[in-house]
């Protein structure tokens, strides 16, 4: 009885498997059609990239010499004007050296005029020695004198201090930067952008720019002023820093705002476009599928121009317009 029952599950199953091939072999798929109107407008090409808000010039000032900080004279926020002492370092070890080399230099002269006046007492050798040894001496003063010198820092350009990093009596190392004094107003957008992207980047480009610490939109107007030829590697990828002015500064502004900045590269106004996705090439010939009422579809070649920004292409000709552009297919 048990193997009557198991013969009739197996022909059962077997009956169903060949029943559903061929209803599935007889059956046609049916496809399904995506589609884009293409459709007239303006076409805009941006590169968007990230930045900051620097002053247009700044100097970092540092001492050449090391010592201990004796005086600074100003301090964040304070207004500087060329030429003015900054800071100095402490003097006492250096003022003993130049006294001390302006002493040897004293006793070498006296020996040397000693020499001359004695002339036929001492070796044209003799006399050639002691005039280097003046020499020597010279030079020690001189170096002397511009170590003293260099104790002492002066500001290099008009503008604001924005940065201090040491108080009085802290020692200093020399060709580290103590002071930062900026010129804040008129400040300029520096960025990097991605060598994929500066080949589109050109002088004079506008842009339009957002900052973190303001609203979304709150959009400023810029231009880019300046495009480094150099480039520079950062984490492996390589960049072309650039600069932008904005075209109306505003106060509440600030230097080190980060930014977003759009720049426009290039813009078509009053064209067909259609998603880049529904192009496709055949022998070099690029062409769309076009869907049609009857539900037929057209194969259409065309001929692009400007890839902008969503993925939409500019269509230069074999569409009009109005076209429903076939951008996915599928069967069911």
């Amino acid at each position: 009885m048990f193997k009557k029952k198991k013969t009739y599950v197996i022909l059962i199953l077997i009956i169903v498997i060949i029943g559903g091939f061929f209803y599935f072999r007889g059956r046609k798929p049916k496809i399904q059609y995506e589609t884009s109107i293409a459709q007239k407008g303006n076409l805009t090409r941006t590169v968007s990239i990230t930045g900051n808000l620097d002053p247009q010039v700044q100097a970092q000032l540092s001492f050449k010499i090391s010592g201990r900080l004796e005086n600074i004279n100003f301090d964040v926020g304070d207004k500087v004007t060329k030429g003015t002492i900054v800071a100095s370092i402490s003097q006492d070890t250096l003022s003993d050296d130049l006294r001390q080399a302006q002493a040897s230099l004293k006793v070498q002269k006296e020996k040397y005029s000693l020499m001359k006046r004695r002339s036929n007492s001492y070796k044209h050798e003799e006399k050639q020695a002691q005039k280097a040894e003046v020499e020597k001496a010279e030079a020690a003063v001189a170096a002397a004198q511009k170590q003293l010198s260099e104790t002492v820092l002066y500001a290099p350009i008009d503008g604001t201090v924005i940065k201090r990093n040491i108080d009085p009596g802290e020692n200093v190392t020399a060709n580290i930067s103590i002071l930062t004094i900026a010129v804040i107003e008129n400040p300029i957008i520096e960025a990097n952008v991605p060598e994929s992207d500066i080949v589109n980047v050109a002088i004079d480009q506008k842009a339009e720019v957002t900052f973190d610490a303001l609203s979304p939109n709150e959009k400023f107007e810029a231009q880019v002023s300046e495009i480094d030829p150099a480039s520079s590697v950062i984490q492996d990828v390589v960049y072309y820093r650039i600069k932008l002015k904005l075209t109306k500064p505003d106060n509440q502004l600030k230097v080190g705002m980060s930014t977003d900045i759009d720049i426009n590269t290039a813009q078509k106004n009053n064209v067909i476009m259609i998603p880049e996705r529904a192009v496709q090439t055949e022998n070099n010939q690029k062409y769309v599928k076009v869907l049609k009422s009857d539900n037929a579809v057209k194969k259409i070649n065309i001929q692009t121009g400007l890839s902008g920004d969503g993925g939409m292409v500019e269509v230069t000709s074999g569409l009009s317009g109005g076209e429903q552009v076939v951008t996915l297919v599928k069967t069911t």
